[in-house]
């Protein structure tokens, strides 16, 4: 629900003052309403998680790449801000009508994942942070029991598609907030090994690496 993500961002934010303050300095203020509404412009509903999250912080800012500050998420996943959701979607959304174009399909309403350059792509699907080989988390946007789920994938030949890896973004961070308080791991699908999280740097230049 919306009122745990709040009572759960706050916790987030607070452990990550107290704990890693570069990773702390590293979160956006909040996005505006006009670039959080940007991200589907009226293609479909954003979920509320999202709305939650975006309406706290705009994403992260990593400026040391994929090992430094601002890489609060395992495996080196730099959560986007409004406007790189918007971009990642319309680039799936691009593709999907360029293949759509080619192959005279006859299907307006692109209910169906399709395979295109060895990618599965949906319109539905959100990308909302990439790691440094490119892979994507996406929130799922698509109707019924896969709604708000957060999947794994968008590899080059990720011909199986992308794999839920949490329920919902709520779920996403409570599993962070966890792991950072109490030492906990975390497994991503596709990565061979689970990491914790380990403080590094010293005074306003600490952050966490997961290992």
């Amino acid at each position: 629900m919306t009122d745990d993500l709040n009572v759960v961002l706050a916790r987030l934010d607070a452990w990550l003052e107290a704990n890693a303050p570069a990773d702390h300095a590293a979160l956006n203020p909040p996005a505006t309403q006009d670039d959080i509404d940007a991200i589907a412009d009226r293609r479909f509903p954003l979920h509320p998680d999202l709305v939650t999250w975006l309406g706290r912080h705009d994403g992260l800012t990593a400026t040391k790449g994929h090992a430094g500050p601002g890489v609060i998420i395992p495996e080196g996943f730099i959560l986007h801000g409004a406007e790189g959701m918007r971009a990642g979607q319309r680039t799936m959304e691009e593709e999907i009508a360029e293949w759509v174009d080619e192959n005279e399909s006859e299907d307006p309403d692109l209910r169906d994942v399709y395979h295109v350059y060895g990618y599965l792509f949906h319109v539905r699907w959100v990308p909302i942070a990439t790691d440094i080989t490119g892979g994507k988390l996406i929130l799922d946007h698509r109707d019924g029991d896969r709604l708000g789920n957060v999947l794994y994938g968008l590899h080059a030949g990720d011909t199986e598609g992308p794999v839920k890896v949490w329920d919902s973004l709520s779920h996403m961070f409570r599993h962070l907030l966890t792991a950072l308080t109490e030492g906990t791991e975390i497994r991503l699908p596709g990565y061979a090994d689970p990491v914790t999280a380990h403080l590094t740097g010293t005074g306003p230049d600490g952050f966490v690496r997961w290992e």
